[in-house]
């Protein structure tokens, strides 16, 4: 899973995030191409945020991992 993630991170197109989408899909977290992600372990990834705080994902919680274009869901 983390290969797959940081493949989708490098591949990252200007306008484009990963979404990391919950059950609710109301809050989803985000990952954009500057962002630095760690995984802790292969199921918890933490996202670092330039100037922000970092987010703590469980991966367990996440039904799908997809590419989406900003502006694409408003």
């Amino acid at each position: 899973m983390e290969e797959t993630i940081l493949e989708m991170q490098r591949n990252l197109d200007e306008g484009h995030f990963i979404a990391f989408v919950s059950a609710n899909e109301n809050p989803y977290c985000v990952a954009l191409k500057s962002d630095e992600l760690n995984f802790l372990d292969n199921k918890t990834v933490v996202i670092r945020k330039k100037g922000g705080r970092p987010k703590i994902i469980n991966l367990n919680l996440i039904i799908e991992i997809c590419i989406r274009r900003f502006r694409q869901y408003a």
